[in-house]
């Protein structure tokens, strides 16, 4: 197994890399039906690291149809953002008047309860049924951090194939693993890494900093393409839970494959990342989270901060917040609530998921230090 990593210019590129993996006609074969499957996940345009150019996603798209596959595209964004707004506002509400491949919304299709044989966290899940019935799905993430899982990559980009509010259960079952498990039963036959622009700091993978990196990475193990984005982002995959955990359950290797191409280096940016993930998702006792939080609030009277709700977990900013409500139907246990104008979290009921964080479109909420 190799993987090509290239410098890239703009989105053209990817052909490039993929010829260096033997072209597209090694990974999928004429009458297949082949589901693209991008990370559309927020409102935002791909200039902002945020989710995959669509352009990208295009010419992935033309190289699966010159070898005569049947090719669509699906997602489905965060919870609770609507497709009908996410994808417009991404840069995909006429995808299929500009590029002739139809774009599936998998939050309306039609849902088929799966089990995973060899989940840890998850034994069963609820997934999007044209992704089952595709041959071949393409992953194509974007190369960007996350909060509470340090990067967001291919394996991470799978969440995306389970439906509006049932993806939340890998956040209430345990994140890292869960995202392995997912990953031991929908295959990804060929991972495209969009690094033309990424993200970095805590608040990816939706309210991060936009970075140009310039970069495509392509491969057919979506763990050996993880741990070479991570390393092209200046981490270890050894300390990313979720990729070694896949590493660890067979799924792909760590080290020890080929890279073809430019070459990491040619590519390698030392990018802002989550420092702490263990805290966004420590849970403490209640004791001690409210003895924290009584030692606190003076202090962060008199430093004029916004409050904070729980030790090493989720802090609002006041002034970004607009009470737009949507922290209040992400959150998987109804911990967040409206105080007037204000989200409110029940430190009770919190689970430390960071649903709320991740989908807060002002980028009001995140972690707590």
């Amino acid at each position: 197994m190799t993987v090509a990593v290239v410098k890239a210019e703009g989105p053209h590129d990817v052909r490039r890399a993929v010829d260096l993996l033997g072209g597209m006609g090694k990974f999928v074969s004429p009458g297949e039906k082949v589901l693209v499957k991008p990370n559309i996940c927020a409102a935002k345009p791909s200039d902002t690291g945020t989710v995959t150019d669509p352009d990208l996603v295009a010419e992935v798209c033309r190289l699966a149809a010159a070898e005569g596959a049947e090719v669509v595209v699906g997602e489905s964004p965060i919870h609770p953002f609507r497709s009908s707004r996410v994808f417009p506002r991404a840069g995909y509400g006429d995808f299929r008047e500009r590029y002739g491949f139809p774009l599936l919304d998998l939050d309306a299709a039609e849902r088929v309860e799966i089990r995973v044989p060899d989940g840890m966290a998850i034994k069963e899940e609820v997934v999007a049924k044209p992704v089952l019935e595709c041959d071949a799905l393409i992953n194509m993430p974007v190369m960007k951090t996350h909060l509470q899982t340090v990067v967001s990559l291919g394996l991470k980009n799978l969440k995306g194939v389970v439906p509006t509010k049932d993806k939340l259960i890998i956040h209430l079952h345990g994140l890292d693993q869960g995202i392995v498990d997912l990953n031991t039963v929908i295959r990804s036959r060929l991972v495209v890494v969009d690094g033309l622009v990424g993200m970095e700091g805590s608040l990816g993978p939706t309210n991060g900093r936009p970075v140009r990196l310039g970069a495509i990475v392509v491969g057919d193990n979506v763990v050996e393409v993880d741990a070479t984005c991570a390393r092209i982002m200046g981490a270890d995959p050894r300390k990313i839970t979720h990729i070694r955990l896949a590493a660890e359950r067979g799924l792909g290797r760590l080290e020890g494959f080929e890279v073809l191409g430019d070459g990491i280096e040619a590519v390698q940016r030392r990018l802002d990342l989550p420092t702490r993930p263990d805290l966004n998702r420590m849970m403490i006792s209640g004791f001690l989270l409210r003895a924290y939080d009584l030692l606190r609030r003076p202090f962060d009277r008199i430093a004029g901060r916004a409050p904070s709700f729980r030790f090493g977990e989720v802090r609002l900013d006041a002034g970004r917040c607009d009470g737009c409500r949507v922290c209040v139907k992400a959150c998987p246990v109804d911990a967040v609530s409206m105080r007037g104008e204000l989200p409110r979290i029940d430190v009770s009921a919190c689970i430390a998921c960071f649903c709320c964080a991740e989908a807060c479109p002002r980028g009001a909420l995140s972690r707590g230090t």
